[in-house]
């Protein structure tokens, strides 16, 4: 019901909300992507790009479906043991230095938790009018900044100049560029060890406290690719930007 009203005023790309992974396609997709049911496609110039190890068809490739595009990318990593988050990063860059990938710019969208109500081609636009090479969507979660002080200190500055305190960088939904894409990821493996904690132990370590001890090179080893691209963000602005008007996702 909350959805079914709040879709007519909603502008968002995507609605990246848990709260709906329990809900039946059958009835969640009608109400959110009703209004574009079989009409979307993908730019050639775009890859949408999901990354998981689930063994069922997630929610974002039912409402890509629903929606009408069939040309997206699916890359699922062969992993043993829990999943660890910064897995995914791995991934992307091995896909990245492989021939497969030869779009301009890559949409990545959480597999699980996020649903496409709009046209894709959108996300280039805003990257455009935003001037920079990765936008991120935002988010009002502060979890992982509890081990880089210094870091929230300068997001919230950031946050601030753009009259959005409270926002942060949501790794769930971003556009980037592919080419900048190599170098922030080249970036990122300096964070990600053999060893890295899995989903779980990180959130319960972070819930609990106990980070900081556990990991003295914070973020590297935490497994977590959201805190791994926030504490890049500084080293690569303005190149890298959140997308504070909630274009991108809502979330």
């Amino acid at each position: 019901m909350w959805a079914s009203y709040k879709r007519r005023t909603w502008n968002h790309l995507v609605i990246h909300l848990r709260k709906f992974t329990g809900i039946s396609p059958s009835l969640l997709l009608p109400t959110i992507c009703g209004h574009v049911k079989g009409k979307l496609c993908c730019p050639p110039e775009l890859t949408i790009l999901l990354v998981h190890n689930y063994e069922y068809e997630p929610i974002m490739v039912k409402s890509l479906r629903y929606t009408g595009i069939e040309n997206f990318t699916v890359l699922k990593p062969q992993t043993s043991g829990p999943w660890r988050h910064s897995t995914k990063l791995v991934t992307i860059r091995n896909y990245l230095n492989s021939v497969s990938c030869k779009t301009e710019y890559i949409l990545f969208c959480d597999s699980n938790d996020a649903i496409l109500r709009d046209d894709p081609g959108k996300a280039i636009r805003y990257l455009e009018e935003e001037n920079c090479d990765l936008l991120f969507s935002r988010t009002k979660f502060k979890g992982g900044y509890e081990c880089i002080p210094h870091i929230k200190t300068w997001a919230d500055q950031l946050a601030k100049q753009h009259d959005s305190s409270g926002w942060y960088i949501n790794s769930g939904v971003y556009i980037v560029r592919t080419h900048f894409y190599r170098q922030v990821l080249e970036a990122a493996m300096t964070y990600i060890t053999e060893d890295d904690l899995p989903g779980k132990v990180y959130g319960k370590l972070r819930r609990d406290g106990g980070l900081g001890e556990r990991l003295p090179e914070f973020p590297k080893g935490c497994g977590s690719d959201q805190v791994i691209f926030r504490y890049l963000h500084s080293q690569f602005y303005p190149q890298i930007k959140i997308d504070y008007q909630g274009r991108l996702a809502l979330r």
